[in-house]
């Protein structure tokens, strides 16, 4: 045969860029800022969080240290220098100049009576918008940096307020943003590539020093070699070569064939492999996956001779929604999925297509018989469903006395096992339903599963929901909630005409919710409502009496957590000899938050700065009042400078006095600087009173009628001749199988009589 070579192809793109620097870019932050305040000229605010600047009184200082450019670097070097401020307040727009300081200060000690001379201008009329607020905005200062490179004395630069212009800038010592000011610098650069060089072990050749250098992948190679890594470099190898000398099969392979020469012919041994193509006789416990089989007749057809064994047996030993035989029929005259019926005479019941249905007249028989022998999970032995707008999933009829309709044992000890599942997606259908004197439908486990008497209406126990109660369906918003509660009341009723759980009461209380959780992270009572996020204002709980549906009287609190009540908002206060006394809230036409503090005059001025706590909850730029109280002689108090974090407090008359003095502040909160009487009258309107007539009567137990169900529709009986044939069974080698335990007869239900304790539900 022919040698097996291996081809290696190398695909490589080499590109070779050169650059001769690519521009290099630096940010420095200040090494010293302040403020002076010419109407207190001796205060020193380096330790201030914003720089003020005002067109009457504040200049702005900054100073950055250079030290951090190369030695070498000259004023050739910087193509751009750009000052960087973060704007926190506007209070007054205009524009302002940056200039050159001619003169040392430090941050510490620099103050309005110290303050060194301003030089030339360096950006003149830089505009301020009241848009700028908590943005940055950006200056040209490259003439500066260029100068300070040159050999000019840097001693930072001034912000000077052009006019009546009032703004704040951040300083390096702000927390709040920490957007202190920064000198972004774009350096130039410049360099020589001298040459391309290619390693030993490096898969290339070529390269040089000058002129268009090519590089390529090495060519040193013999031939069938190709370029290989060993781990450490790139080196020649060679392909493997080699020579098929013969074919051989083996008497268990199921196949026959082989030679040593020429062309070689394989096929399947059939003595071994049936061939699917024609009749073959299967003998042992065959193992086959997904099987599909098509016929005008029976598909498939299983026949045992056996008096233990079944005709046709199915096992699934998966997990999740595993169905071990299905059967599904296309006819809607009388069509049958499965037929479960053993010999003799027999009747059986037909309610148009039936899904599943057996019919026996044997009297240890079963027409249907469904073990599940699963300990865990939610095991089914018989599920029945029906998709008729009349039908049933499950449907049976008995005349005895004693026997049962339908009868469905479980003995798993855990997982969710029922004895009978029934369920119908027909609009009147029932998923299991029972009609009797005594009782319509029990169910027994380890607790009481449904229970309904004339004492207790139903009792419901489980793991997850020990009761659920829907009235008109399900609603959307229970599919979204997956806890478990003691009992569960839901609606999927038209809006406004449902209630997914009432308590009424008469002299008694209605509603009683206890908690004992001794962790305290569990309220007694939770109320939530799952609109959407946009809808702010939707109640979440809501007070309301039979005389109040006008809208009169009520108390409210939203999605948003307001709470709105049209009568007063009061405290009660224990007083003297164990009198209670209420006391009220002020309340005010629009949103204030207030705080209080005190101040001292120094020569006749103070300044304020607003507690950090409560600026970040109001929104002081807007719009806030300062009310003054003097605790001593003065010529009167006024207020000047309000900022959002400041304010000032002057003596009148250009007094001098450093007295004392308390003040109240009241700021709009944030998010509700325009709300002024605002209308409820839609929001908060209440919906009109339920009519007597939606109301159920609540009769005493003693008078109450028992719920009679409707009567079921009537279910024809068939003669055994109208029993559909059962096939031809073709003669077929018998296939053992393990054989079934015998199946345990039903016990009869005792009369109902009987029942005032759980049914004892035995199975041999």
């Amino acid at each position: 045969m022919k040698n097996l070579n291996t081809r290696l192809r190398l695909v490589s793109l080499l590109s070779l860029i050169l650059l001769a620097w690519t521009a290099a870019f630096g940010q420095i932050t200040p090494s010293a800022d302040s403020y002076t305040n010419s109407v207190d000229p001796t205060t020193n605010y380096g330790t201030k969080t914003l720089l003020d600047v005002d067109g009457a009184t504040q200049t702005t200082y900054i100073q950055f240290n250079l030290s951090s450019i190369p030695a070498n670097y000259t004023s050739a070097e910087i193509t751009k220098a750009t000052l960087k401020l973060y704007v926190n307040t506007v209070p007054t727009a205009g524009s302002f100049n940056v200039d050159y300081v001619n003169g040392t200060w430090t941050e510490s000690t620099i103050a309005s009576s110290l303050a060194p001379a301003l030089g030339t201008t360096i950006a003149a009329s830089v505009p301020l918008v009241t848009a700028d607020k908590n943005q940055f905005i950006l200056i040209d200062v490259t003439e500066a940096v260029q100068a300070w490179l040159s050999g000019t004395a840097n001693d930072g630069i001034a912000l000077v307020a052009n006019g009546t212009t009032n703004a704040t800038f951040d300083s390096k010592e702000s927390t709040s943003t920490s957007h202190a000011p920064e000198l972004d610098i774009v350096f130039a650069g410049g360099g020589t590539l001298t040459g391309v060089t290619t390693a030993s072990g490096s898969g290339l050749t070529g390269g040089g020093t000058s002129g268009t250098l090519n590089l390529s992948l090495s060519n040193s190679c013999a031939a069938n070699q190709v370029l290989q890594y060993n781990g450490t470099s790139w080196a020649c190898a060679a392909v493997g070569t080699g020579t098929i000398t013969g074919v051989t099969t083996s008497p268990t392979s199921g196949l026959t064939g082989g030679g040593t020469s020429g062309t070689l012919n394989l096929q399947i041994n059939a003595a071994l492999i049936p061939l699917l193509g024609a009749n073959n006789t299967f003998t042992g416990n065959e193992t086959v996956g997904t099987l599909t089989a098509d016929s005008t007749g029976n598909a498939i057809v299983g026949t045992s001779n056996s008096a233990c064994c079944s005709g046709l047996t199915g096992y699934n030993n998966g997990t999740g929604a595993a169905v071990a035989v299905w059967g599904q029929a296309a006819s809607t005259a009388g069509g049958v999925g499965v037929v479960g019926a053993t010999t003799g005479t027999y009747y059986f019941v037909t309610n148009g297509a039936v899904g599943t249905e057996g019919a026996t007249n044997s009297a240890p028989g079963y027409g249907v018989y469904g073990v599940n022998s699963a300990s865990t999970g939610n095991a089914v032995g018989v599920y029945g469903s029906s998709n008729s707008t009349a039908g049933y999933g499950v449907e049976g009829v008995v005349n005895a006395p004693s026997g049962a309709a339908v009868y469905g044992t479980n003995i798993g000890a855990t997982g969710n096992a029922p004895g009978v599942y029934g369920t119908s997606s027909a609009p009147i259908g029932y998923g299991v339903y029972g009609t009797s004197p005594g009782y319509g439908v029990v169910g027994s486990g380890g607790g009481t599963g449904v229970l309904g008497t004339g004492g207790d209406g139903v009792v419901g126990t489980g793991t997850l929901n020990g009761l659920v109660g829907l009235a008109v369906g399900e609603s959307g918003t229970s599919f979204g909630i997956f806890q478990g509660a003691g009992a569960w009341g839901d609606t999927g009723g038209a809006s406004g005409g449902f209630f997914g759980v009432i308590a009424t009461a008469d002299s008694n209380t209605a509603l009683l919710a206890a908690n004992a959780d001794s962790t305290g992270k569990y309220p007694t009572i939770e109320v939530s409502n799952y609109t959407a996020s946009a809808n702010t204002h939707f109640p979440v709980f809501q007070t309301s009496s039979p005389n109040t549906y006008s809208g009169s009287r009520h108390c409210t609190i939203d999605t948003s957590a307001n709470l709105t009540c049209t009568g007063v908002v009061s405290g009660v206060i224990q007083a003297d000899g164990g009198k209670e006394t209420a006391v009220y809230a002020m309340q005010s036409a629009e949103n204030w938050l207030e705080d209080a503090g005190s101040g001292q005059l120094s020569s006749g001025s103070a300044r304020i700065e607003l507690d950090p706590g409560f600026a970040r909850t109001v929104n002081a730029g807007v719009e806030y009042h300062v009310f003054l109280t003097p605790n001593g002689d003065s010529k009167g108090l006024y207020v000047s400078q309000k900022t959002a974090t400041s304010f000032e407090v002057h003596e009148q008359g250009g007094g001098t006095s450093s007295i004392a003095f308390d003040y109240r502040i009241m700021a709009k909160r944030k998010g509700y600087e325009t709300v002024r009487l605002e209308d409820l009258t839609g929001r908060f309107k209440q919906p009109a009173a339920p009519s007597e007539k939606m109301r159920r009567p609540l009769p005493s137990a003693a008078t109450r009628p028992d719920p009679k169900p409707p009567t079921p529709p009537s279910v024809a009986m068939h003669s055994a001749k109208q029993m559909p044939t059962p096939p031809l069974m073709p003669s077929a080698a018998p296939r053992p199988i393990a054989p079934m335990a015998v199946l345990p007869k039903a016990p009869p239900l005792p009369h109902p009589a009987a029942l005032a304790t759980k049914p004892e539900v035995n199975q041999k």
